[in-house]
Formats: structure tokens, C-alpha cells, sequence
């Protein structure tokens, strides 16, 4: 249930960002890992990684690894998704992903590893 409202409030921030943009930023700004776009109108949500976490290109688990966020430091996320794929990371199962940034290098990692701070 908790993670559930987190996902839904996260896209309520990110959908009133994005309508609070231009027409024109709005329509660019699809999705940061089929665009390259930024989102730098999205709030940003302090999240504490509960495990050492690999950052990965796409929502998958056999996405490209991007990087690696440590057990206990704090990334930003900008999104949440839901994939296809079921995965069971950090000792738990979901098909959501968080789109983060960590240290300048922004992808993806399984909602199941971080945690609201």
C-alpha cells in the first residue's frame, strides 16, 4: 500500500510539472530514457538506497549498467514507472522503477532498493 501512494503521488508531482511547462516543453518531454530529455522541471524526492543498487539504462534488470549507488546514500528521484517485467530486487518483488539521478548520472533502479527519506 505505501508503495503504491509513493508511486501515485510521485506521478501526480511529475504530471503538475509537466503541465505547469510550456506546450512545447510539455509535448518534448516523453520519456528520459527514449528521448535523452531531462527532466529538470520534476521535483526532486530525496530517496536512501536500502542496498547497493546498479543504475541501468532501461527498466530492466538486464538493462546496461550506468553506475552503482551505494547501501545508505541518498539519490534523487525524478519518476516512477511501471515495467513489464516482474522482477524481486532487495528482498522484495514489483514491476515499478524509479527514474533517479545520483551524482550527475540519471537512469533507472528497481522501487524495491530505495526508500523515502
Amino acid at each position: 500500500m505505501r508503495k503504491e501512494l509513493t508511486s501515485v503521488l510521485g506521478a501526480a508531482v511529475l504530471t503538475g510539472a509537466v503541465f505547469a511547462s510550456t506546450p512545447a516543453v510539455a509535448a518534448s518531454s516523453a520519456s528520459p530514457a527514449s528521448s535523452g530529455g531531462s527532466f529538470a522541471a520534476a521535483a526532486c524526492h530525496k530517496q536512501k538506497a536500502e542496498e547497493s543498487v546498479k543504475i541501468r539504462k532501461t527498466k530492466s534488470v538486464n538493462g546496461t549498467a550506468l553506475g552503482l549507488v551505494p547501501k545508505g546514500k541518498i539519490v534523487c528521484k525524478l519518476k516512477n514507472e511501471k515495467a513489464r517485467q516482474w522482477y524481486n530486487k532487495c528482498g522484495q518483488g514489483s514491476d515499478q522503477w524509479n527514474y533517479i539521478s545520483y551524482r550527475g548520472l540519471k537512469g533507472w533502479v528497481p522501487t524495491t532498493c530505495v526508500v523515502n527519506v
